[in-house]
C-alpha cells in the first residue's frame, strides 16, 4: 500500500475474528451496509514448500444476505496454519 497523492486501490488492515455466535465457529461478516461473502475455495500459501497459511476471497454484497446487491469490492483474507508440535517461537 503505497503513501502519496495517487488513488489507493489495495488496503492492509489486521483484525480479530468476529463470532458470529459467542460458542460457535462461524465468522461474522456483516456491516451496517452490507456483508462480505466468501467465493471459491481457500487457496495455500507456501515458504518455500511448506504450508504457512490459507487465502480466502470474499465479496462485498450491500444490503442484507441473501438478497444483497454484489459489488466489485474484494477482499483476500488471510490466515496462519498454526503447527501445534512446533517449538514456540521467541
Amino acid at each position: 500500500c503505497g503513501i502519496g497523492y495517487e488513488e489507493q486501490n489495495e488496503w492492509y488492515f489486521f483484525s480479530f475474528k468476529d463470532r458470529k455466535y459467542p460458542t460457535g465457529t462461524r465468522t461474522n461478516r456483516a456491516t451496517m451496509a452490507g456483508f462480505w461473502k466468501a467465493t471459491g475455495r481457500d487457496k495455500a500459501v507456501h515458504e518455500r514448500s511448506r504450508l504457512i497459511g490459507m487465502r480466502k476471497t470474499l465479496v462485498f454484497y450491500k444490503g442484507r444476505a441473501p438478497n444483497g446487491q454484489k459489488t466489485d469490492w474484494i477482499m483476500h483474507e488471510y490466515r496462519l496454519e498454526t503447527d501445534e508440535n512446533a517449538p514456540p517461537q521467541a
